[in-house]
């Protein structure tokens, strides 16, 4: 199992989760999160924080393709996580440059992923809401539990120190073979992009 810390709005923080193993760590490039890298950071100081083994992960929401390559470019990043409504052909531009995390927000059913088999290198699940993420909501896992992806998923929407039993037990479903990453964010904070750093590691030390 690996792990993603998401929001990251200071650069000592994101040090520090590195050191703790984490293998992908996320700023988020969307102007309307509480979480906006941008209101913080700089593109240069992103690029900058250099990781030994972790990928630098950028979130953007219905943003031109040109804005996306161009502000991953200036921040070093790795691969760029597609949060919004974007399409199959959008993902296939992005992903000839970098490796795409695409998106799926899930409420009563399991999303039609089917168009974007082909361009993009992992799913990510995450809870429905207008938001586009961030809630600190969990969807229903039964929804998507007996399903095969095929391609490695990052879980997302919600998760917490209380989720080890239930994240053992979909490790063990249809699904478990494909889930990859586990997804920290809202319930590993002091306050919206300010990580609890021991939290972090406790969770860690209890995955795996």
């Amino acid at each position: 199992m690996q792990f993603k810390v998401c929001g990251i709005t200071n650069i000592e923080q994101a040090e520090a989760i590195a050191s703790q193993g984490v293998h992908y760590i996320g700023f988020i490039f969307y102007p309307s999160s509480k979480r906006y890298a941008l209101s913080n950071l700089s593109l240069q100081d992103i690029a900058a924080f250099k990781p030994a083994t972790a990928k630098k992960v950028g979130v953007f929401v219905n943003e031109t393709i040109e804005n996306v390559l161009d502000t991953a470019r200036k921040a070093g990043l790795d691969m760029i996580q597609l949060h919004g409504e974007e399409d199959a052909s959008y993902c296939a531009a992005i992903q000839a440059a970098f490796p795409v995390i695409k998106v799926f927000r899930v409420s009563k059913t399991i999303p039609d992923f089917a168009l974007f088999e082909n361009v993009a290198a992992y799913y990510l699940f995450d809870t429905d809401s207008a938001l586009y993420g961030g809630t600190g909501q969990h969807f229903n896992w039964e929804i998507i539990k007996k399903t095969p992806f095929n391609k490695p998923f990052f879980l997302s929407g919600g998760i917490g120190i209380n989720d080890v039993q239930g994240i053992q037990v979909l490790k063990e479903a249809i699904a478990g073979k494909d889930l990859a990453v586990l997804d920290m964010n809202s319930k590993f904070e002091t306050s919206p992009g300010i990580k609890n750093i021991e939290l972090i590691k406790t969770f860690i030390d209890a995955i795996i």
